[in-house]
């Protein structure tokens, strides 16, 4: 993939070696093996509190198809000592689980502020943090600060907003040029193969709004074009003492995670937009196997759109004005969503055009704060509680 102003070299590091940056079996998720397909990039660090892990990760890289790019990479145990070595980079990746960063008032969690006050540019993975939603927020306000004054590129990983049936599903309201009244989102998530403890514990991943849904809450947000109202959020769950029969063997999900520590089995929430549309949003954790579903229904004066699976098979139908029929929509299905992604991130950092980039940080944080806030309207813990 080429981004534009694609001449400039810009020297890249990753803050984390595990599965999001560089792949593993549960998922789409590698973006080591996406972004070293960009034109003019050089990867200069990888950290990881596993510096061990770390080098490997140099080591195989050095020694695949695009080794060249990978040359004088270095492995670093923490993002301090990478930032004060001749490896620093001009931006960096960060890949790591929610509990260890996105904090403005815990110094040991203050990544973003560190790395954004060397001057690098920065794309953060989602959950953006387990802290309070208000700290979050003036977090924000701190990275806006620094970006502006450094001129910075702060991007958050929301790559459905990339997905080309979300890409369709935008056009299309656009040529109808009627805004949603209705937007009903379903995300259904196979457990019997998460073998992560942390994962099955919502005081290290968030818990599965803030941690999965958050993608269809930030859709919700992206589609209407506006916030969550979050005094009109109302919330039911069936709770995590429903027993689940394929759980993954002990100790492997949450056999000894505290009951109020874990998933709920299913949510779902009602609010209004503040665009005046309303929305529902259901989470469940219940199928078997492998693949999840995903749906989301936007329903406006004359027409409906379906979009399915944004993730993997995207798909997307369409019942337009004054028509009794759905279409199929063509989409463009040889386009990657974490490349487009990557392609908007990098043409920002080489041409200061921050339209390039479909979510940077202060948007994020809205996702964010709206994900904890159906949390806590559903009656689960809260993420962020712990000191």
């Amino acid at each position: 993939m080429t981004s534009r102003g694609a001449s400039k070299l810009i020297k890249l590091g990753w803050i984390g070696a595990g599965g999001i940056n560089f792949g593993s079996l549960e998922g789409p998720w590698n973006h080591a093996i996406r972004m070293q397909k960009q034109s003019n990039v050089q990867f200069t660090a990888v950290v990881d509190p596993d510096v061990s892990v770390a080098q490997k990760r140099v080591d195989q890289y050095q020694q695949g198809p695009f080794a060249k790019k990978w040359e004088g990479c270095k492995a670093f145990k923490d993002h301090q000592s990478m930032l004060q070595s001749a490896a620093k980079p001009d931006g960096v990746i960060v890949g790591v689980p929610p509990a260890v960063h996105g904090s403005l008032d815990i110094a040991a969690k203050a990544m973003e502020v560190d790395i954004a006050k060397a001057g690098l540019h920065m794309l953060i993975e989602k959950p953006i943090s387990m802290r309070p939603a208000e700290e979050v927020e003036r977090l924000a306000q701190v990275l806006d600060q620094v970006a502006d004054e450094k001129k910075l590129i702060i991007a958050v990983g929301y790559m459905l907003r990339s997905s080309p049936a979300v890409v369709a599903a935008k056009q299309l309201m656009k040529e109808i040029g009627v805004a949603p009244a209705s937007i009903v989102g379903r995300y259904s998530c196979p457990y019997n193969n998460i073998a992560k403890p942390q994962w099955w514990d919502t005081q290290k991943s968030g818990g599965c709004i803030v941690e999965q849904a958050t993608h269809f809450v930030d859709l919700m947000r992206y589609l209407s074009g506006g916030d969550i109202v979050q005094e009109s959020i109302q919330a039911v769950a069936v709770g995590p003492d429903m027993p689940l029969k394929e759980m993954p063997a002990h100790p492997q999900a949450e056999h000894l995670v505290p009951m109020q520590r874990r998933n709920n089995r299913a949510t779902m929430a009602t609010f209004k937009m503040t665009t005046g549309a309303i929305a529902c949003l259901t989470h469940t954790l219940l199928l078997h196997g492998s693949d999840f579903f995903s749906a989301m229904d936007i329903t406006g004066d004359g027409y409906h759109i379906i979009i399915h699976d944004p993730y993997q098979n995207p798909s997307v139908q369409v019942r337009r004005p004054f028509s009794n029929k759905y279409e199929q929509v063509q989409l463009n299905l040889d386009q990657d969503m974490y490349e487009n992604q990557f392609d908007g991130w990098l043409e920002a950092i080489r041409t200061g055009n921050k339209d390039a980039v479909k979510c940077l940080y202060h948007d994020a944080a809205q996702t964010y704060k709206a994900s904890w806030d159906i949390t806590e309207a559903s009656g689960a813990a809260p993420p962020g509680t712990d000191p």
